[in-house]
């Protein structure tokens, strides 16, 4: 597998994550893992919140939706799954919306805007994982 630095979009001041992961492309599928950690307090630009770069553009016209999980260590003292998408607008360049259940409106999908990192006393960073495969360009 490849190496590759994901970073997240729709970022507004200073991004205080990193991030890791790992592709493979093959017969015109890229499949991939990739972590953000953020250890900075970081805000999202509008309420659509975050999205996140992907290692290989994927094919025009996707809509993909792959596994996320997103572990809020001590900022939230929880752990939440949801999906991250690419509409079928989408450039392909990124990954639209990045999105965790919630615990109002039916446990219904959030979009995360918003990551503690060191703010509020945290000490741990907050870490999301993405992974899953899609059709290259």
């Amino acid at each position: 597998m490849t190496a590759w630095t994901p970073k997240l979009t729709n970022v507004t001041g200073t991004d205080g994550t990193r991030g890791s992961g790992h592709y493979a492309v093959s017969n015109g599928i890229c499949t991939f893992t990739a972590m953000i950690v953020a250890y900075k307090e970081t805000n999202s630009a509008s309420d659509a919140g975050f999205g996140m770069t992907l290692p290989v553009p994927a094919a025009t016209g996707s809509r993909v939706i792959f596994q996320l999980s997103l572990d809020g260590r001590n900022a939230d003292h929880g752990t939440w799954t949801g999906e991250a998408l690419i509409y079928s607008g989408s450039t392909g360049k990124q990954i639209d919306r990045l999105r965790v259940t919630g615990t109002t409106n039916g446990a219904a999908l959030q979009n995360i805007n918003h990551f503690y990192g060191d703010a509020e006393g945290a000490t741990e960073a907050e870490i999301v994982t993405v992974s899953g495969s899609y059709v290259v360009a």
